[in-house]
């Protein structure tokens, strides 16, 4: 075995050192030599700069502390979409009626003279007429009343048929004879068909030189452009004094005029005008998605595309005003024209433009005034209309570049999966025994966050070691954000460490797995209806995780064991070694040691015999290093100087060929049996010497 070959080497060689002039005839037949030697083995001074240098895990800080750092960057990357879509929102369609139209007013005329009305009198009372038409005055005989016959009236040339709603036919009876008339009787038809429109109309008395009226309501009444008047003059009391008679230049004449008329349907000519009907106003909706409500939207690129069809046989004028809309103050407004039955597309710039959703009181949020006025006209031509006929309009937003977007947007739960790590260190912790704390180990959240909206974190973490559990005991906690609009981007940190959590416990246990869970609750506080959160087009969040462990902890014999191959155990082929145990007492180990850390250590080495389950025989240094005391900081205020020594008694080697393991258990405990926290520095130092010391017990 090479240990035992080491000491034969070593006896050897302080055997040679004997004077070649001794007399060796001294010896007795049976000599006995028990010599001790002591040799200086091993010595060194040796600092934890000498082995560790610091780089991007190791940091020695600007006192020397040490600490263990583990850096992640982009652990988290998010931007709006991963989040929001707020492409198209818009979806509007509306189809408007254009409801009744006026109808610019037509009139005509229809007159008799004297000489034509004449003719319906009976023989003598015109002959009595034409003997008066000399010139000279007389008094006007009286006449009874008398039909006139039908009459038409020139074509109309703005309509050929029409149904009205609304609107009424004047018809005014002016006397140009020289006696009065006792009233006239007026029955209107379309002249093709001959149906009567509406009642008779009756005029009262009227007066040379002057005109009596009548009016015929139109509403639910269709009248063509060819009018038929049917009159009745109601006679005539004549004149007591004289006056001039003449036959063809006086007379009667019979005017219809069209007024107020609202035309419903029929063939018409109908000028440029507002569509009545319409109120003007509308809404578009906003749908950014379910909880989610906007106030405030800032475009930087973006339209409006449209889509307007001519359902009707007009020419259609729309004029759209965002009045909550605005471009540099000023609403945004768009005039667009289309020919009758025709569809035309085309986009409403929003550059630049600001969106108040939030003006309509009944829904102060996602409804975006809309102001509208419709025109239309024939464009002076004869078409055929309906008041069902409509306009359609649609609209949708697709796509914009928003600058910010501020609102509400919806209390959501993300949830971290339930999940565990498994750290495969069973079969080490099998191996350790002890209390062991890092007393303040962290890790950090670096965060920049232009997410303007509160979310609370709730993450939990429980560590398992056999039968016992350690939970993290993280409170929820609420990430830092901007305060918008001033603010666009918040850079913070958030630290889990001893003073908000069970961290060092759940550290130090330590685990075998590790299990998690948690989530992430936008809005925690639900809907206030203040609707403050702001979003921008390029709002991200990016963290980054760092870890740190400082060298600061305690322990408290802290063991660790395991069991090897007996590597002492002499092979076949060493049998004949000239050295063997009994030729020494005993073998001894001294260690002196001026020990710089608060770190002190034990060892024990035990021969096992794993057939029989027994221990044949153990050697042990208890404190081969004594820790060096500490101040209230956790700092070594001076090193500890300490001797010991490791004896392989003769029992020991006699028990190495009995045994096929060798039980190694380290033992180690801070400064004052790990009851403070300690604190490693790069500079702490070992300076110690080993020395070998053997008593030989040889028989020659």
């Amino acid at each position: 075995m090479k240990s035992r070959l080491i000491l034969f080497i070593v006896l050897t060689a302080m055997v040679s050192c004997v004077k070649e002039t001794y007399d060796m005839d001294k010896f007795s037949d049976r000599i006995h030599l028990s010599p001790a030697w002591v040799i200086s083995a091993v010595k060194g001074d040796i600092s934890l700069k000498d082995i560790l240098e610091p780089n991007d895990t190791i940091v020695f800080d600007e006192d020397d502390f040490v600490r263990i750092v583990f850096r992640e960057d982009s652990i988290l990357d998010f931007k709006m979409a991963d989040f929001y879509d707020l492409n198209d929102m818009v979806a509007f369609s509306e189809a408007y009626q254009i409801g009744d139209l006026n109808l610019a007013p037509f009139q005509g005329t229809i007159g008799y003279t004297l000489d034509q009305i004449s003719t319906f009198f009976n023989p003598a009372l015109r002959a009595q007429l034409v003997a008066f038409d000399d010139g000279s005055t007389h008094n006007f005989p009286p006449f009874p009343a008398t039909s006139l016959g039908e009459r038409n009236y020139s074509l109309f040339t703005n309509f050929e048929y029409a149904t009205f709603s609304a609107g009424s036919i004047d018809i005014s009876f002016t006397n140009n004879l020289t006696a009065p008339v006792s009233g006239l009787r007026i029955t209107l038809y379309n002249t093709v068909s001959h149906t009567q429109i509406g009642s008779e109309i009756n005029i009262t008395q009227v007066n040379p030189g002057q005109t009596g009226t009548g009016s015929l309501d139109l509403a639910g009444l269709t009248i063509t452009n060819s009018l038929t008047a049917a009159v009745v003059i109601n006679g005539s009391p004549g004149t007591s004094t004289p006056v001039l008679i003449d036959l063809d230049g006086s007379n009667i004449e019979i005017k219809v005029s069209g007024r107020d008329m609202k035309v419903s349907s029929g063939r018409v000519v109908l000028p440029l005008q507002p569509i009545e009907s319409l109120d003007g106003s509308d809404t578009v909706d906003f749908d950014p998605g379910s909880d989610i409500e906007i106030d405030v939207i800032k475009i930087t690129t973006g339209n409006l595309s449209y889509t307007l069809n001519g359902e009707s046989p007009l020419k259609v004028s729309l004029t759209l005003t965002l009045p909550t809309g605005l471009r540099d103050g000023v609403p945004v407004t768009k005039i667009i024209t289309i020919n009758p039955g025709t569809i035309i597309n085309g986009t409403i710039s929003l550059d630049n433009t600001t969106i108040d959703l939030g003006t309509i009181a009944s829904q102060p949020y996602n409804l975006l005034p809309l102001d509208y006025n419709i025109e239309v006209s024939s464009d002076g031509s004869m078409v055929t209309f309906n008041s069902t006929d409509q306009v359609s309009f649609d609209m949708e937003l697709l796509n914009p570049e928003f600058d910010y977007v501020k609102g509400y947007f919806g209390q959501r739960t993300e949830s971290i999966d339930p999940d565990s790590i498994d750290l495969e260190i069973e079969d080490i912790l099998n191996h350790i025994t002890g209390d062991f704390l890092i007393s303040n180990p962290s890790i950090t959240l670096n965060y920049s966050n232009s997410f303007a909206v509160p979310i609370e974190i709730e993450f939990n973490a429980t560590g398992f070691r056999g039968s016992e559990s350690t939970d993290l005991g993280l409170n929820p906690f609420i990430l830092g954000y901007p305060a918008a609009p001033l603010e666009r981007d918040k850079s913070g940190t958030f630290t889990i460490d001893r003073n908000n959590s069970e961290l060092p416990e759940l550290i130090s246990m330590p685990p075998e797995k590790v299990r998690f869970s948690g989530s992430a609750v936008l809005n925690p506080d639900g809907n206030t209806g203040a609707r403050d959160n702001y979003i921008f087009g390029d709002s991200r969040f990016l963290g980054s995780l760092e870890v740190e462990v400082p060298l600061e902890f305690r322990l408290n014999n802290l063991q660790f064991s395991d069991t090897i191959d007996n590597f002492m155990k002499m092979d076949e082929q060493d049998n004949d070694s000239p050295v063997t145990p009994e030729d020494f007492e005993y073998v001894r180990i001294n260690f002196t040691a001026e020990n710089g850390f608060p770190l002190g250590m034990s060892l024990s080495m035990s021969l096992y015999d794993s057939v029989t389950g027994t221990v044949k025989s153990s050697v042990s240094a208890d404190n081969i290093l004594e820790p060096a005391p500490v101040g209230s900081d956790g700092r070594v205020t001076q090193p500890t100087e300490t001797e010991t020594s490791i004896e392989i008694t003769r029992e020991f080697w006699n028990s190495v060929d009995n045994a096929d393991m060798v039980i190694l258990k380290f033992s180690a405990s801070t400064t004052d049996n790990g009851t403070k926290d300690v604190k490693i520095y790069s500079d702490y130092s070992i300076s110690f010497k080993i020395a070998l010391a053997v008593k030989a017990d040889i028989n020659f």
